[in-house]
């Protein structure tokens, strides 16, 4: 397992996750990516995601089977004032969130 702050050099998402690959290198496919923390009065409290989200797409994008490299990418690119659109799995059931990055 991996963990890493999703956030920007700039703009912040306050969440961590743990992140599962099919190989130990940067270039791997995404298998799962789960919400470890979430921080209080953060973007990501505020759109309502949870720790054990299970992260399914990104922008629109889904994740599993996605290049590692090009998530921490899209993350990296993120500015203050940017929103990232999410779909989680929570209970078995997606959920849409929308964060507004800090």
């Amino acid at each position: 397992l991996m963990s890493l702050w999703a956030h920007a050099a700039q703009g912040k998402l306050g969440f961590t996750v743990d992140a599962k690959f099919d190989r130990k290198v940067l270039d791997a496919d995404i298998k799962q990516v789960v919400v470890k923390s979430v921080a209080p009065a953060s973007a990501a409290e505020r759109a309502g995601m949870k720790a054990g989200d299970v992260l399914q797409q990104l922008n629109g994008t889904p994740l599993v089977g996605s290049s590692a490299r090009k998530f921490f990418a899209t993350m990296g690119k993120v500015k203050p004032g940017d929103k990232v659109a999410l779909v989680v799995l929570r209970a078995g059931k997606p959920i849409s969130l929308v964060l507004v990055a800090e």
